[in-house]
């Protein structure tokens, strides 16, 4: 079992093709049933809520946070990632949108992947109830950090629904060019960058959203399990 979690571990990190495993894995049909399996039954999901967990309590936090913050990032899909694909036309992106929901230390909470033509607010409106559902860890979210894009129904939604506030940080209109992330938000931009550092994940490759969602959860169980430096 340990050889075929450090195999998928290297399709997530180096982002080769199950084919190409090196021998001396597990034979790659193997290790692939299994990540698809362990994918369908919640597996994946289930060990990325205990790794938050765990670093949140190892940092002397709560368990379970009162402050999120949410964000999307819209990527490129390739020629095996055919379904549920769109066009940003914010970005001019051609591909897929991630949204993920992290802590305020960058742990992942939540994911979900669209096709990029998705809006952000309305799509994030739709699948927070069902990440209410089946995350325990957002039982005592009281408050949501967003960018302006989560705003209309976003906000609306989640305050008469979910009883949950969304704090959306303002921009100063004359400011121009690249805009420097002062608030908490920048933790969910690192948030992306880790998942980034994974080659499978740098654009989307997987045929279904749902195999890029696994690799979302493998990229973040990975970081947390990743040896800390000494002091």
């Amino acid at each position: 079992m340990q050889r075929l979690v450090e195999a998928i571990f290297y399709v997530c990190k180096n982002g080769c093709v199950w084919r190409d495993l090196p021998h001396d894995f597990p034979a790659w049909q193997t290790v692939y049933w299994y990540f698809q399996k362990w994918g369908r039954d919640g597996t994946w999901d289930l060990v990325s809520a205990e790794m938050t967990l765990l670093s949140r309590v190892e940092k002397g936090k709560k368990p379970c946070p009162s402050v999120v913050v949410i964000d999307s990032q819209s990527v490129k899909n390739t020629v095996t990632a055919t379904q549920q694909v769109g066009v940003d036309g914010g970005k001019l992106v051609k591909g897929r949108k991630r949204f993920i929901i992290t802590d305020t230390l960058g742990n992942l909470l939540w994911t979900q992947v669209t096709a990029a033509n998705c809006y952000d607010g309305t799509t994030a409106a739709k699948f927070w109830s069902v990440a209410a559902q089946r995350q325990p860890l957002l039982d005592e979210v009281r408050k949501v950090f967003a960018d302006r894009t989560f705003g209309g129904t976003f906000n609306s939604e989640m305050n008469r629904q979910h009883g949950v506030k969304v704090e959306i940080p303002g921009v100063p209109i004359a400011q121009k060019g690249a805009v420097t992330i002062t608030h908490i938000r920048w933790v969910v931009e690192r948030s992306f960058a880790w998942i980034g550092n994974n080659r499978r994940l740098s654009k989307d490759f997987e045929r279904k959203t749902d195999s890029s969602e696994y690799f979302i959860h493998i990229a973040h169980i990975r970081r947390v399990l990743k040896p800390k430096p000494p002091d």
